[in-house]
C-alpha cells in the first residue's frame, strides 16, 4: 500500500474511532439546555419575555404578539488540531495514535457540556434578553404580581446573596429543568466533525513534513427567562436552600401570572459536593433528625460548573532585538 493509500485508509480508521467518541459525553446537554438547530450565522430569539398562558374566551381571540426584543445569539467557531509526522504513516506506526483521536472525540462530545455549565456559572454576568445579567436582582416585569398595569416597571430577582460582599460563597444554582424551555439555549449551528491535511503537495505537509489531524465546530449558547433559576452566593445550607426554592417557586410572568415554577436541579462544583450531598441524599440531618430535603432536588456536581476556558491566542512571536555592535 503506497502512502496516499495509507493516508486514505487511516483517515477512515480515525473518523470512525471520533465519531464513537461522540457517543458518550459526560452530560447530556439537553437535560440542562433548550437546544436549537442553527441554520445562520446568528439566531434571534422574539419571543423571549411572552406570556404562554390560557385566557377566557370571550368574543374574538386576543392574539399574544410576539416581542420584538432582538435577543441575538451569534454561533462561535472551535477547533482542536493535532499533528501527526508523516514517517508515523510512511511506518505503520497509525496504532499509537489512536488513544490521541478518541480523546479528541471525547472532548468534542463535552464541550457542548461544558458550554452550557459555563453558562450557568457565568448568568450573574452574562446578559440576558431584558438587558440585566441572567442571574440579577432587578429584572423588569410589565405588570404588577396581581396582574393590574404598573405606573412604574416592577421587578423580581433570581440572585440570592449575603449582605457583604466579603461573605460571598461559592455559587450554586436551583434550576427548573422539566419544562421544554430550559433556562440556557444551546444552539448548534454545524457538530463536531473530523478534518484533515494530508495531500503531499500541501504548503504545511511540504514545509513541515507532518500531517494534520484537527476537528471543528460551530454552535453559541445564551439565555431564555431568567424566572427558570435562581443562584446564590450564600452557604449551600438547608436554610438557604429552602430560600432559593421558594424564590424560584413563585416566580410570576410579564402578566403578573403564577408560571407554575417546579425546581427539580440543584448545580453547583466539586467544592460544594460534601454539603450538596449532605443536604439531598443522607437520610438524616447532622442533627440526627430526619432530612425533609433528601431527593427534593437532583443534584449535579460538575467541574464544568466554571469559567469557560476558550484556550490560548495564537500569539505572533516578537522579534528579537538586535545586538548592539561592539565597538
Amino acid at each position: 500500500m503506497n502512502l496516499p493509500e495509507k493516508v486514505r485508509a487511516l483517515f477512515t480508521t480515525y473518523q470512525g474511532i471520533f465519531k464513537n467518541s461522540l457517543r458518550s459525553p459526560s452530560l447530556d446537554v439537553q437535560k440542562y439546555a433548550t437546544k436549537v438547530q442553527s441554520t445562520s450565522s446568528t439566531n434571534t430569539y422574539a419571543w423571549l419575555g411572552q406570556s404562554t398562558i390560557f385566557r377566557k374566551w370571550v368574543g374574538d381571540r386576543v392574539a399574544q404578539t410576539v416581542a420584538r426584543l432582538g435577543y441575538v445569539i451569534p454561533n462561535q467557531t472551535w477547533e482542536m488540531t493535532q499533528v501527526v509526522p508523516r514517517e508515523s504513516i510512511e511506518d505503520d506506526e497509525v496504532g499509537i495514535f489512536t488513544p490521541l483521536i478518541e480523546d479528541m472525540g471525547l472532548s468534542a462530545a463535552n464541550h457542548p457540556g461544558q458550554q452550557v455549565m459555563s453558562a450557568y456559572y457565568s448568568g450573574d454576568v452574562n446578559l440576558c434578553f431584558d438587558g440585566k445579567a441572567f442571574f440579577a436582582k432587578d429584572h423588569p416585569l410589565k405588570f404588577k404580581q396581581d396582574g393590574t398595569p404598573a405606573d412604574g416597571t416592577p421587578t423580581f430577582s433570581n440572585l440570592l446573596t449575603p449582605a457583604s460582599e466579603e461573605d460571598y460563597g461559592p455559587k450554586w444554582v436551583v434550576a427548573a429543568l422539566g419544562r421544554p424551555i430550559k433556562p440556557v439555549i444551546y444552539q448548534e449551528r454545524r457538530a463536531a466533525h473530523l478534518v484533515s491535511k494530508t495531500a503531499l503537495d500541501d504548503e504545511t505537509v511540504f514545509r513541515t513534513n507532518n500531517f494534520e489531524f484537527g476537528a471543528d465546530k460551530r454552535d453559541a449558547v445564551g439565555y431564555t427567562l431568567p424566572q427558570f433559576a435562581v443562584m446564590s452566593r450564600k452557604p449551600l445550607t438547608a436554610q438557604n436552600l429552602a430560600e432559593a426554592f421558594s424564590a424560584l417557586e413563585k416566580m410570576v410572568g410579564d402578566k403578573g401570572q403564577p408560571l407554575g415554577i417546579v425546581p427539580t436541579d440543584l448545580i453547583c462544583g466539586p467544592e460544594l459536593r460534601n454539603e450538596a450531598e449532605e443536604l439531598l441524599l443522607t437520610d438524616r440531618t447532622t442533627g440526627g433528625k430526619s432530612n425533609r430535603w433528601k431527593g427534593r432536588l437532583n443534584l449535579t456536581v460538575t467541574q464544568y460548573f466554571g469559567p469557560l476556558i476558550e484556550g490560548p491566542e495564537n500569539e505572533v512571536p516578537e522579534e528579537e532585538e538586535e545586538a548592539p555592535e561592539q565597538q
